[in-house]
């Protein structure tokens, strides 16, 4: 079964957006062929053309639209935060992130994840900020209901005030 996935993951990317640097790592292509070894800091856009291009073009349709939606929002907002990018690339694993190259894990950029009893403090806190709430909905349903009652029986006290005043009207005309 992990075969056959491998397999398939494997062609999925084949398709698609495959690098063509061989066996070259992507740091090596970054420090040498793109110059940060000269202090020069290559942008997201480099990296992906480099990485990817055969001959001096990208090689689909595919890599073509990635390429230019990554431009794009890139000239968009050149200070564009790395933990953004992940929107720009799809991954199937969730610990990882397509694109960067490098090993970079997902926690390397959103930073710490909270631990166990971080969370189950929060959750703890959650509960009862819910319990409050609910005992407030509680409390707005009793009174809610008992203004409907209150406003059933002024409604009732309203019909039979107009029943007697309709009867007085009546019965003024006649005797007089």
């Amino acid at each position: 079964k992990v075969s056959a996935r491998n397999s398939a993951n494997k062609l999925h990317y084949q398709k698609e957006l495959t690098h063509r640097t061989g066996s070259k790592p992507f740091r090596q292509v970054i420090w040498k062929d793109l110059g940060a070894n000269k202090g020069i800091k290559p942008n997201l856009v480099n990296v992906f053309y480099k990485t990817r291009k055969k001959d001096n073009s990208l090689p689909n349709v595919e890599t073509t639209k990635k390429y230019d939606e990554i431009r794009e929002i890139l000239e968009k907002d050149p200070s564009f935060p790395h933990v953004e990018h992940k929107r720009v690339f799809k991954s199937k694993s969730l610990d990882r992130v397509v694109g960067f190259g490098g090993g970079i894990k997902l926690k390397d950029i959103k930073g710490p994840q909270p631990s166990r009893d971080e969370l189950e403090v929060e959750l703890n806190t959650t509960k009862k900020q819910n319990q409050v709430l609910e005992s407030r909905v509680e409390a707005l349903e009793v009174e809610n209901n008992d203004l409907k009652d209150r406003v059933g029986s002024v409604e009732a006290q309203m019909k039979r005030f107009k029943y007697m005043m309709m009867n007085q009207l009546n019965v003024n005309p006649s005797s007089s």
